[in-house]
C-alpha cells in the first residue's frame, strides 16, 4: 500500500465540474465570421443586449413586432445607427425552415442568425450596426420575406 493522501469523493466531483465547465466555456469566448455577433466583447459589457428589435418569421412576410414603430408591419424598414449595438429576436410563426440574414449592398451576408423550422422557436442575434448594412431577408424565402434597413446619423 502506499501513503499517498485520498482525496474525497465530495473534493473529486468539485474538481471534476470544474473542469468540465472551463473546458466546455473554452469554446464560448470567440466569435466565428457571420455568426451573429459581429462584435463580440467580454467582461462585465457583454451582459448589454442592446436595443431590441422583434419579429415574427412568417413564408409570407417578416412580421413587425418591436420596437413600436414596426409593429404590425409586413417586412418593416429597420432603422438602425451605426455604433449601436442592437439585439434582433425572431419567432417562427409558421413552422417552416428560416434564417435571418442582414447583408451589405453587395447582398453578402454581415450576420447571420441561427435556423429554426419550429414554429414557437425564438432566435436572437446580437450585432453592432454599421453602414455596409442594406437589408435583411430570410435566407429560405428571399423573396418575400425580405426589409430594408434605414441607417440613421447621428
Amino acid at each position: 500500500m502506499t501513503d499517498q493522501p485520498r482525496t474525497s469523493r465530495r473534493t473529486a466531483l468539485k474538481l471534476t465540474g470544474s473542469a468540465l465547465t472551463v473546458t466546455s466555456l473554452a469554446g464560448c469566448t470567440g466569435s466565428l465570421p457571420g455568426s451573429g455577433d459581429s462584435k463580440q466583447e467580454s467582461g462585465p459589457k457583454n451582459k448589454k443586449k442592446g436595443k431590441e428589435i422583434r419579429l415574427g418569421a412568417k413564408q409570407s412576410g417578416w412580421q413587425g413586432r418591436a420596437p413600436k414603430s414596426i409593429k404590425g408591419k409586413k417586412n418593416p424598414t429597420l432603422t438602425l445607427q451605426p455604433g449601436q449595438k442592437y439585439t434582433l429576436t425572431w419567432e417562427n410563426l409558421d413552422g417552416k425552415e428560416h434564417e435571418l440574414y442582414i447583408v451589405n449592398k453587395k447582398d453578402k451576408p454581415v450576420v447571420k442568425s441561427e435556423d429554426a423550422e419550429e414554429k414557437g422557436k425564438t432566435v436572437s442575434t446580437t450585432f453592432t450596426a454599421s453602414k455596409k448594412m442594406t437589408q435583411y431577408y430570410c435566407e429560405y424565402h428571399s423573396q418575400s420575406m425580405r426589409g430594408k434597413i434605414k441607417l440613421q446619423q447621428k
